[in-house]
């Protein structure tokens, strides 16, 4: 069985999200792709569920911007590039924020990465990454490899 480490979420802000990438409001944002690759703009959709997070994600050869259609609140997982989650002492540096819906946020390269999940019943997501991010998603699994999952307490 997991044992659990508990995150409190805190709320979006550019400064404590510059860390992890850019929040998207007004002005200016900056995307990045490196090598061969291009963008890709899709919308994801998520139904409400649990705020577990048993894995994290991460991309180096483009930054990924989402944004919440419909103004629906949601909830994020991150943490910085310079960890690989191979020891559970990484753990302290995961961050959880709230969306309230009137901004997104790209995130930077190799930061981790676990949502945005809904705060409501459901959210739609547009969502712009590399068109590769299937060949440039490593994961860390939390619960396999270190027998941790990370609850986002509100």
């Amino acid at each position: 069985m997991a044992t659990t480490h508990h995150v409190q979420a805190e709320p979006l802000t550019e400064a404590a999200f510059a860390p992890f990438g850019q929040v998207i409001a007004r002005g200016d944002m900056v995307m990045e792709l490196r090598g061969e690759e291009v963008f890709h703009l899709n919308v994801l959709h998520y139904d409400r569920k649990p705020l577990r997070c048993d894995h994290l994600n991460r991309h180096h050869r483009a930054t990924q911007a989402l944004v919440a259609l419909a103004g629906k609140p949601t909830l994020l997982v991150v943490a910085p590039p310079e960890f690989d989650f191979s020891s559970p002492d990484h753990l302290p540096h995961v961050r959880a924020f709230i969306c309230d819906g009137t901004s997104g946020v790209n995130l930077a390269l190799g930061t981790w990465h676990w949502g945005p999940y809904p705060l409501a019943d459901y959210v739609d997501l547009v969502n712009v990454q590399g068109k590769n991010f299937d060949t440039d998603n490593e994961v860390a699994y939390l619960e396999r490899d270190l027998g941790v999952v990370i609850e986002a307490m509100l």
